[in-house]
């Protein structure tokens, strides 16, 4: 007969087991969808790299989008609880705004593949309008700082435009053929350099309006 212990052994390496799987049908489906884009990508290429039946996919993950969903969304919401709480700080203490933006960027570097197949390659999905929603975080957190220091509210078509270049400029970084170190100093530099410019361009604006 089967001991407890032998009983309870064997449950934790079938939960290891099943853990690996899903964990192995993650990874290969990240390679597909960020190669091919999410509309192309193959749900039978996934199960073929991943050594598993089409059977054992449908087992863990509904459809493709489920798969993507999984791959994505705890990543997504580190993401957005990071960029609330970086925004905060720099509300309180806006003269580390470049070392809060290389926090940030370390973060996105970390998970390159995901937060290019988010930005770029998920048409067709849930989350094909997710640059946008990025945007928006960005416009309200430059908003956010801009009112800070202000005596007016700022020009949302301003603020709209600089939370664009700033997000183009962090993917320049994401995507260039960079290692961590050097891209985290691009970061840097960057940072140093829009702070000077938000100062000036804050104090111009208060001119304007005082």
């Amino acid at each position: 007969m089967t001991s407890e212990l032998e009983e309870t052994n064997i449950t934790s390496v079938m939960v290891d087991e099943k853990q690996q799987t899903i964990e192995k049908i993650k990874q290969t489906a990240l390679e597909e969808f960020y190669e091919n884009g999410y509309a192309k990508a193959s749900l039978r290429t996934i199960c073929r790299r991943a050594g598993v039946t089409t059977g054992a996919m449908y087992f863990h993950f509904e459809n493709k989008e489920a798969l993507l969903r999984a791959i994505l969304e705890p990543l997504m919401k580190q993401y957005e609880l990071l960029q609330k709480t970086l925004m905060q700080q720099e509300l309180q203490e806006p003269e580390n705004g470049a070392q809060l933006d290389v926090q940030m960027m370390r973060f996105v570097l970390e998970h390159r593949r995901e937060a290019i197949l988010v930005m770029e390659k998920v048409q067709g999905s849930c989350y094909e309008q997710y640059r946008s929603v990025i945007e928006s975080m960005m416009e309200q957190a430059i908003e956010l700082f801009y009112k800070s220091r202000m005596l007016e509210t700022p020009d949302p078509a301003l603020i709209s435009i600089l939370a664009k270049i700033r997000l183009d400029g962090c993917l320049e970084i994401l995507k260039g053929n960079y290692d961590m170190e050097y891209s985290l100093y691009l970061t840097e530099k960057i940072g140093i350099y829009a702070a000077g410019g938000t100062e000036k361009l804050i104090q111009d604006l208060n001119e304007l309006h005082g």
